[in-house]
């Protein structure tokens, strides 16, 4: 029964995968076969930057209003756009324009503000969700998220309007803030979530860059309220998963387990909490050495680390690449900058870098193998806006070494 349950399975998601498309069954098969394809034909880190990047213009190209496409779906193609993503691959952007010496990125950057600006609801929050979705109800997370944009491009404007719109998202979430720290109005079924520490990290940078106390206060109240969910032991963090099924069976993809490091890591750095510092430095280490042990990082872990999923989810793995990068240049350890490559390595081996579909080509899937249970069959947005700021951080991270 169980061979016969697994081959429909299979056959049920060959279908859904609409083999037939271009570029799909090569997709498909590269999942199982030949995956050492990129490393044999030489592509380097900047290859697959410049791949990556053009995956991006392919996303906010496949739409109608500045914004960048959610993600490529193999059942249905690209998606609406997502105001969450856009605004927080702003900052990557205008980092794009610095290095690749192509101001087509900052107008790229400009678009999405003017697709952002509109949307921004009567009491400062922004819509959760794709927009052919929603844009109505607010959302916390997607509200800090977008935050973060709107803090860089009007840091790196000027532009009056954009601060503004920054100054009253950054209000309407400290609003909406409970008394004990936690986010839960408007988040999934009202109950708060320890990656919010991912949208408070951006609240902290909004309360430096503008000299806001408030917004400082307000994300150190939150800080404090997720230090608490930490197992001093294990390190985890409980409540870092999305849903009450990943609370109660602690539970967590490494996409939230990551957003929820960085947080805390990033809030530690701007309020210059040591505490906070090393609690995401336990964490992070712990989650390194799952990477050492197992030579790849398990899209779902649990509360001990163990294996709860196979499967890698590659945005967890960018932003893992990521907080290593960070806390080596806090610490000087090298072991995480092995760790930051070994994991961007792993996202280069799944990246399909001469595929003929344009919404495959250089993007960056949510699963590998990409029927893994996050965002199964999707190549999202924001997994390849993480992988981009890892290559970029560990190249400016080598540079350094290398200059001794």
């Amino acid at each position: 029964m169980g061979l016969l349950r697994d081959a429909r399975r299979a056959v049920g998601n060959a279908v859904h995968a609409r083999l037939g498309q271009p570029g799909h069954r090569d997709f498909y098969l590269f999942q199982v076969a030949d995956r050492n394809r990129n490393a044999a034909k030489g592509y380097s880190d900047e290859d697959h930057l410049k791949r990556t990047a053009a995956w991006l213009q392919a996303a906010q190209d496949s739409q109608q209003d500045g914004g960048f496409s959610g993600r490529y779906k193999l059942h249905a193609g690209w998606t609406s756009s997502y105001p969450e993503t856009t605004g927080y691959l702003i900052p990557t952007c205008l980092d794009l324009a610095k290095r690749l010496a192509d101001p087509s990125w900052e107008t790229r950057a400009q678009r999405a503000i003017d697709f952002l600006l509109p949307l921004q609801l009567a009491d400062g929050a922004f819509p959760g969700g794709e927009i052919a979705e929603n844009t109505e109800k607010p959302s916390p997370f997607n509200t800090g998220q977008i935050l973060n944009g709107l803090n860089i491009w009007a840091e790196h404007t000027g532009e009056a309007d954009v601060a503004e719109a920054a100054r009253r998202a950054a209000h309407w979430l400290i609003s909406v803030q409970d008394e004990d720290g936690a986010f839960r109005q408007h988040f999934y079924a009202n109950q708060p979530s320890a990656y919010s520490s991912h949208l408070t990290c951006w609240l902290a940078e909004y309360g430096v860059m503008f000299d806001d106390a408030k917004a400082r206060a307000a994300a150190g109240r939150h800080l404090d309220w997720v230090l608490t969910l930490q197992d001093p032991d294990t390190g985890f963090f409980a409540r870092s998963g999305f849903f009450d099924r990943d609370h109660e069976n602690g539970t967590a993809v490494t996409h939230t387990i990551a957003y929820t490091i960085w947080g805390v890591l990033l809030m530690g750095l701007l309020l210059q909490r040591e505490d906070a510092v090393d609690a995401a430095e336990r964490a992070a280490t712990k989650v390194l050495e799952r990477l050492e042990i197992l030579k790849f990082l398990p899209g779902r872990m649990n509360s001990n680390w163990r294996i709860d999923e196979r499967a890698q989810c590659l945005t967890g793995n960018a932003q893992m690449a990521l907080i290593w990068l960070r806390l080596y240049d806090e610490r000087g350890d090298l072991r995480f900058v092995n760790g930051a490559c070994k994991a961007i390595d792993l996202v280069k081996r799944a990246q399909a870098m001469d595929n003929p579909n344009p919404g495959i080509r250089g993007g960056v899937s949510g699963s590998d193998p990409v029927w893994g249970s996050y965002l199964f069959h999707a190549l999202p947005n924001w997994a390849a806006k993480f992988f981009i700021d890892a290559l970029l951080h560990k190249e400016r991270v080598l540079a350094k070494l290398a200059a001794g």
